[in-house]
């Protein structure tokens, strides 16, 4: 029975360069990318199956299996050469070890999961025996925990992203080590940021995974590419963490100071500005600020509309409409029951002499 030997041509960054560029950019580089690999294997007797969206498999097969070896490798340089020459991109191309029967694509893609601690845009054999599991070589839970504590999406995903790229260094790490590890601190993530706890004290971890749901989790074990998993972590991370209940205040606050005179503002809408429910707005407002989103909205509108009474002669129902009311009509009757008087009286008392 004759030997195979499978390569899988795996384009580099690609998630991310789709991102940056645009999917017509990227669309463009996988056209040119597959006529390279086409054209490297043509007349060879290789099989070749693209596998979407941005990998290729490459089958060989032979008696010898140092030759066969020997092919499957020179044909990946050439490979990777094309690519090269034909797009903006790289290539990482990872060979099986020779075998016989069934198997030389799932070994290829074991392989392949070797680009996530070795980097791309270069040809990876059959990898050695991994060493025993072991503890991470940094433990990062305390401060971890510190920045989502803080509301600080930003801090812990980079801390987290950083760690990665601190522990791919370790020698004779195994792919599998570090989704375990990952999987791991992602956990730890859940626990702190859910609130949810049993009588006991302990996380509900019920509530907890449907933040994270386990198949969600076990997608980390299927990226091999450095630059994706940043972005999975950053994108996770966006998602298990709400912004802290200030952020959220300060935010409608600010979106409710620059929409004001819109006479359509209402509590759904800045609620939905802010990525937030009516509910929990109207909670924080007396909360924090012992008031009503209605009372800190019209405060807003009757100290815009007091300015325009003492530092302007525009038309009472042309201060209604620049202050955010409909009517003059309904303009006077709250203005009366939060100032104590009417527009026209209260500009003829604070109005300023003209010089």
């Amino acid at each position: 029975m004759d030997f195979t030997v499978g390569a899988l041509i795996d384009l580099d960054d690609y998630v991310a360069s789709t991102r940056a560029r645009g999917r017509s950019w990227a669309g463009r580089q996988l056209d040119q990318a597959d006529r390279a690999v086409r054209a490297a294997t043509a007349g060879q007797p290789v099989t070749c199956e693209p596998l979407p969206p941005d990998e290729w498999l490459v089958t060989l097969t032979g008696d010898d299996p140092d030759r066969l070896l020997g092919q499957a490798t020179a044909l990946a340089e050439q490979v990777r050469a094309g690519i090269v020459r034909a797009t903006e991109l790289t290539a990482t191309v990872s060979l099986s070890a020779p075998r016989r029967g069934p198997g030389a694509e799932r070994d290829a893609l074991r392989t392949n999961a070797y680009k996530l601690l070795l980097g791309g845009d270069r040809v990876i054999t059959a990898p050695p025996e991994p060493r025993p599991d072991a503890p991470p070589p940094v433990r990062i839970e305390a401060e971890l925990a510190r920045r989502i504590q803080a509301g600080d999406r930003g801090g812990a995903a980079g801390l987290l992203t950083g760690w990665v790229d601190r522990c791919v260094q370790e020698r004779d790490l195994a792919p599998k080590t570090l989704h375990n590890w990952l999987m791991g601190e992602l956990l730890f993530v859940v626990d702190v940021v859910n609130r949810c706890r049993l009588a006991g004290g302990s996380t509900d971890w019920v509530d907890a995974c449907a933040r994270l749901p386990i198949e969600e989790l076990i997608t980390v074990t299927e990226i091999h590419e450095r630059s994706y998993l940043h972005i999975w972590i950053e994108e996770t991370l966006t998602r298990l963490m709400p912004p802290a209940e200030r952020d959220i205040l300060s935010m409608a606050e600010s979106f409710m100071a620059t929409h004001y005179t819109d006479p359509r503002l209402r509590l759904s809408t800045v609620a939905q500005a802010v990525s937030a429910s009516p509910f929990y707005i109207s909670h924080l407002f007396a909360d924090e600020r012992r008031t009503t989103f209605l009372r800190h909205l019209t405060g807003l509108r009757l100290r815009h509309a007091r300015m325009l009474l003492t530092a302007s002669a525009v038309p009472i129902d042309t201060v209604a409409a620049r202050s955010g009311y409909l009517s003059a009509k309904a303009f006077r009757g709250v203005f009366k029951r939060h100032v104590g008087c009417s527009p026209s009286e209260y500009r003829r008392t604070h109005r300023s002499p003209a010089p």
